[in-house]
């Protein structure tokens, strides 16, 4: 079953309200041209670059989560989770090399605004709600990027675009599983809390269109 399209689930009511957003973020001209192998090689590296940066960000929301937290269950979700970001830093300074794109150069990028943007809104949802309100502001980001990657690898003949390696990372079953787990996590947060529908809908279309603003940064 594809569970992004588990109509029991927080996440696909939260898309399902969102529509409009969604559909310009899953089907971006980035994403579009990601997968036909089209999308030029420095606009690739823009954005190989510009998510480093964001990844360290990711580090500090996710401490933040930790610290909102109010049970050790949400306490050792988010610390965990801060181990897997640390370790997949290593491997996207890795993979930068493969596209020619030098340690001292990922340190020397300067960071966009729009993705100070995206980081800036989750860091004060963070701080200023709780811990479900958080992982709705992330979940475009971690649940997203493994629908997208799933879409991509459902089209034919996607091995043969230049940028296979960045659609078979996302749409590999240890990824989808980090997606599973996380449609899950924010479906476990929301039985807990008397949240009304209509504001976690507001943060996810707001996340939705700043991560949509993450792509259309790389294409200028």
């Amino acid at each position: 079953m594809n569970f992004y399209t588990n109509k029991k689930t927080l996440f696909y009511e939260l898309k399902s309200n969102a529509k409009l957003e969604w559909n310009k973020y899953v089907n971006h001209n980035f994403v579009n041209q990601l997968g036909q192998g089209s999308l030029e090689l420095n606009k690739f590296k823009d954005y190989l670059k510009q998510d480093y940066i964001f990844l360290q960000k990711f580090m500090k929301i996710l401490s933040l989560g930790a610290y909102k937290s109010k049970n050790i269950r949400d306490m050792n979700y988010c610390v965990e989770f801060i181990i897997g970001i640390k370790h997949e830093i290593k491997l996207h300074i890795h993979y930068c090399k493969k596209f020619k794109i030098s340690k001292k150069e990922l340190l020397l990028t300067r960071e966009k605004p729009e993705n100070k943007n995206y980081t800036n809104f989750v860091l004060n949802i963070g701080k200023n709600k709780g811990i479900l309100e958080l992982f709705v502001a992330l979940s475009p980001c971690i649940i997203g990027y493994g629908e997208i990657g799933y879409n991509l690898s459902m089209i034919k003949n996607w091995q043969k675009s230049k940028y296979f390696s960045w659609i078979k990372m996302y749409s590999s079953s240890e990824y989808q599983k980090i997606a599973k787990q996380n449609i899950d996590y924010i479906d476990l947060l929301n039985k807990n809390h008397n949240n009304k529908i209509s504001d976690l809908n507001k943060i996810f279309k707001k996340a939705t269109r700043l991560e949509a603003e993450f792509w259309q940064m790389s294409m200028k």
